[in-house]
């Protein structure tokens, strides 16, 4: 996940005209700005049911960045007291701009969205394992350029027809509710940036749609096993900041993925909790004002949303591990590993990704992502000499190839079975791109402050488009996650 706009980089994922992966279908409607200047809207309207839900990506909510944002998708979302059935306009309430996330999990939101409704918190019993008192339980949540802070609560959880009954969701805590400060680590892991108010964060919360159906597993079970930039949970039995402690958690406790635990509940068998698709129109190569599609529940479950005819399919590593023999030095990539006398376990670089090749380079930590909002990859070929529209040092910035016409590009795709796939983008000037006042590009693309084998395929990617984005362990996806297009 994350986003950006004009002279700032961050990171933090095709078009449906009648059918699932048929393409075209976009419509354009020329509108003006309150400078004179055009600007474009691009529509892609299909397909429609009760398991689909509008995706648009605008200049953000009221109160965001006051140079707006780029490239970034929002849906709704409806959020009501646990257990509380169909969502109603009594006792619950429908947040805008959510920020559509498929590189991370769970639903987090600011708190001060929620002050109308009621939401018990999550509450972790005391742990004398490890030594751990009873209280609140908070999270920390890194992505890569930031990270969120906040209590969970349990909610129900609606999006289109589809509900997600008495699931945990994280309360971003944004200062309008007496605030209990991060502590110093997990600032640290966030690298030193919390989002805290839309103005920041961009969004008025975050919908983690990823591959996962929670959002950090057996690594949180215990207190024990944090490391570097990964998710840590807290219990906090008082508003002592000083008084929280790392604390173990159980899945069923974490922050949750709310497309896993949709249920049939407008009658359609199977539930749609396997996956999803997001449609994105075509845009024109200089961008548009707004992009409306389609995010699509479900994958394989009802006539809107099968895997179209000759689409691309590219698994993630599903293998967490790497294990070695002591004796013989052979390594191999496994699903589980137990340490001994005899075997090494060790974690693998390579999970949840696949690989990117593009010209004579490899990028074997690649992934499909609408958080990030544009092609991420290091290659000294296109330039970076764009005259306002730069990212910080440490990131290179933006890429501003010279002349008018976008870098056309194609790289291949391969999975850790075997299985490839190709994919044509291109790469335009960010400063051509960012002097008009659009806010959508499929062609926007740049360098960011991770290592040179990461290559990210951000919201530029999903323009013109239909992505699968399926979840792990569930019909489909029993033996590993992946993406389709």
């Amino acid at each position: 996940m994350h986003c950006a706009r004009v002279r700032f980089l961050w990171v933090a994922l095709w078009v449906l005209a009648l059918c699932v992966g048929c393409g075209g279908g976009s419509s354009s409607v020329t509108t003006y700005s309150g400078s004179g200047s055009t600007t474009t809207t691009v529509t892609v309207a299909t397909p429609t049911g009760s398991n689909t839900t509008a995706v648009t990506v605008d200049a953000g909510p009221a109160g965001s960045f006051s140079l707006g944002t780029s490239n970034v998708p929002f849906v709704t979302v409806t959020i009501c007291p646990p257990n509380f059935g169909a969502a109603t306009t009594r006792g619950c309430v429908s947040i805008d701009h959510v920020f559509l996330d498929t590189g991370s999990y769970g639903l987090r939101l600011l708190k001060s969205k929620l002050v109308s409704v009621s939401l018990p918190p999550v509450t972790l019993a005391a742990n004398p394992g490890f030594s751990t008192p009873a209280g609140t339980a908070v999270e920390c949540y890194p992505f890569v350029l930031g990270g969120v802070w906040g209590p969970l609560a349990q909610a129900d959880v609606h999006i289109a027809g589809e509900t997600a009954a008495d699931i945990p969701v994280q309360l971003i805590d944004d200062g309008v509710n007496p605030a209990l400060t991060a502590p110093a680590d997990c600032v640290s892991a966030a690298g030193g940036t919390l989002f805290s108010n839309a103005a920041s964060l961009q969004a008025n919360g975050i919908l983690g749609i990823g591959m996962i159906p929670y959002d950090c597993g057996l690594t949180c079970t215990s207190p024990l096993n944090y490391a570097g930039f990964h998710i840590q949970y807290y219990v906090c039995p008082d508003s002592v900041t000083a008084n929280c402690q790392a604390a173990a958690v159980t899945i069923d406790q974490q922050a949750q993925n709310p497309v896993a635990h949709f249920v049939p509940d407008d009658g359609n068998v199977p539930p749609d909790n396997n996956g999803t698709l997001i449609s994105l129109p075509t845009l024109p190569a200089i961008g548009a004002g707004v992009a409306t599609g389609r995010l699509v529940f479900g994958i394989g479950t009802r006539s809107n949303n099968q895997i179209a005819s000759g689409a691309q399919i590219i698994m993630a590593d599903a293998n967490p591990y790497v294990s070695t023999s002591l004796s013989t030095g052979v390594s191999a990539k496994t699903s589980t590993c137990i340490p001994s006398a005899s075997i090494s376990c060790t974690n693998n670089p390579s999970y949840l990704y696949f690989s990117t090749t593009l010209g004579a380079t490899s990028y074997p930590d690649s992934y499909i992502d609408s958080g990030s909002n544009a092609y991420f990859f290091n290659d000294a070929a296109i330039s970076h000499a764009c005259a306002s529209s730069s990212g910080s040092a440490s990131t290179g910035g933006w890429y501003c190839p010279s002349g008018s016409t976008p870098v056309a590009l194609n790289a291949g795709l391969s999975d850790y079975l075997g299985h490839t796939a190709s994919a044509n983008f291109s790469i335009a000037n960010a400063d051509a791109l960012f002097s008009t006042p659009n806010v959508a590009f499929s062609n926007l693309g740049g360098s960011i402050a991770q290592a040179p084998q990461t290559f990210v395929w951000g919201l530029s990617f999903f323009f013109g488009r239909t992505v699968y984005t399926s979840i792990w362990g569930q019909a489909l996806s029993t033996n590993g996650p992946w993406n389709a297009f």
